[in-house]
């Protein structure tokens, strides 16, 4: 008996589940009873399952279970990885390939179990599935990006923002903040009228123990946001930027021309004529410290 278990192959299973945390824990028992009748079916032993939340199958990156289980395969913790098919494998040919081929490395037999349980030798097979989850993954992307567009033109607001207090469930409205909406007036008034400048503007609201929207103190990036916001002035501007593909985390800037502009006047908290004096200023500045290195606290004493 002893050398029938010795000869058992040692499985493993991985599984992307659902961020809901009771469906994910039923999800995950389901699958593991899953996993351990075709295991003994078979005559393994299913020695661990690992299992991502929720995470998106075009990202290797952000699959740490999945490379936790690539670690292991390369130190020979296993010897059969079985998955219920190739998407939850991966959805993206690439990465589906790289990582398929270093378990073929390390000698580690692969199961897709609901693809009419092909190995993973069978590379040209499993190609064609990986290509045809990436290419739903690019179709779902693509319906969300249409619907992210339309909630933009309708003028969806940001979901936090200082000044305003966002209804619950509400997309597309804000009700002014009036203790918020007085700080954004003084630091235009600060800024534009008083010459004071961002830096100093985060320290005279952290000295009056004021806080940021998340509860945390001003800086001056903070403050050089609140200046630029034309929410301020009753403008909702959307599509600034957007991901470059679902396979990656980077952004890419949009031109102005194709900025999604709404105009709503009631959310307006400053004058726009005080709004462009402060872009004005900012530009300003800029461009000298860019040209003479020259901080603004250098050319006003009191700054």
């Amino acid at each position: 008996i002893r050398k029938e278990v010795e000869k058992m192959k040692r499985a493993v299973a991985y599984a992307r589940v659902s961020t809901d945390k009771e469906d994910q824990l039923n999800s995950l028992e389901t699958q593991k009873e899953y996993f351990d009748d075709y295991a003994n079916e078979k005559g393994m032993e299913l020695v661990n399952i690992y299992a991502d939340e929720g995470i998106s199958g075009t990202k290797l990156k952000n699959r740490k279970e999945f490379q936790k289980m690539l670690l292991d395969a390369e130190n020979q913790k296993f010897d059969t990885l079985l998955v219920k098919d190739v998407s939850r494998f991966a959805r993206n040919t690439v990465d589906g390939l790289t990582s398929l081929r270093l378990l073929q490395d390390n000698d580690i037999e692969v199961m897709f179990i609901n693809n009419m349980g092909i190995a993973g030798s069978n590379e040209f097979l499993i190609t064609i599935y990986f290509a045809i989850a990436q290419q739903e993954s690019e179709n779902t992307s693509k319906r969300v990006k249409f619907g992210k567009k339309q909630n933009m033109k309708k003028g969806k607001v940001p979901n936090q923002v200082y000044g305003y207090d966002k209804p619950i469930g509400d997309f597309f409205n804000l009700e002014k903040n009036p203790q918020e909406a007085t700080v954004v007036q003084r630091i235009f008034d600060y800024y534009v009228n008083m010459g004071i400048g961002a830096s100093a503007i985060a320290r005279i609201l952290n000295k009056e123990g004021i806080k940021t929207k998340r509860g945390k103190d001003w800086y001056q990036n903070t403050v050089t946001r609140i200046l630029t916001n034309e929410l301020y002035v009753g403008k909702i501007v959307n599509g600034k930027q957007e991901m470059k593909n679902i396979y990656s985390d980077k952004r890419k800037t949009i031109d102005e021309e194709e900025w999604i502009v709404t105009e709503r006047p009631d959310l307006a908290i400053v004058e726009e004529s005080l709004f462009y004096r402060a872009q004005d200023i900012l530009h300003g500045r800029y461009d000298s410290f860019k040209i003479n290195r020259t901080r603004q606290s250098n050319r006003h004493t009191f700054s």
